[in-house]
């Protein structure tokens, strides 16, 4: 009997030695089947896929000197250019909004929205060559940014009597909208 005993012992826990997992591979099915990520963020409906901002301001007779002669690398390794894609004509592709920025101007340092840029345009990329559809130039500073109207506003600095050299404090706005024809100014405030 005390035979039995141990037999039926053993078996029982032979059994729930069996039943205790420790890890390792569990089948329970099929695995579904999962697509990669997609490698680079989608653009914009109607963004042009490769424009080179840099390349533009330099085939444009209009850009100054000045600006032209900023285009260059900075220390970075980067050029000294804000560029993003926004539809400001409202026909379903985006224009180029371009600001160009000195590079002696730590971009991280200073924050966006102090109209501290050379120059500002927006060009139609759509178009071969791509067609300027506004340009500013300001000494003062100046810096474009769109808002979610299509509005363009355009930040831009300017000197009082007694403003040091590095620092203007007359910042005036102006927002620009497109008329159907060009990129007209909307008011001033």
């Amino acid at each position: 009997m005390s035979r039995l005993f141990a037999v039926l012992c053993c078996v029982v826990l032979l059994g729930a030695a069996g039943c205790a997992t420790t890890g390792g591979v569990e089948v329970a099915g099929r695995a579904s089947q999962v697509s990669p990520p997609p490698t680079e963020p989608p653009l914009p409906s109607g963004t042009p896929v490769s424009t080179d901002a840099v390349a533009v301001l330099r085939a444009d007779p209009v850009v100054s000197k000045e600006v032209k002669a900023a285009l260059v690398p900075c220390d970075s390794g980067g050029y000294p250019v804000d560029d993003r894609y926004s539809d400001l004509t409202g026909d379903g592709v985006a224009e180029l909004v371009v600001t160009v920025f000195p590079c002696k101007i730590l971009r991280e340092v200073v924050p966006s929205g102090l109209g501290i840029g050379l120059a500002g345009y927006v060009y139609d990329v759509a178009a071969d060559p791509p067609e300027r559809l506004l340009s500013i130039e300001d000494d003062g500073g100046v810096e474009l940014l769109v808002n979610s109207e299509r509005r363009l506003m355009v930040l831009s600095n300017g000197y009082r009597a007694r403003d040091e050299p590095c620092c203007p404090t007359d910042q005036r706005f102006a927002f620009y909208v497109w008329n159907g024809t060009a990129l007209v100014a909307e008011g001033k405030r």
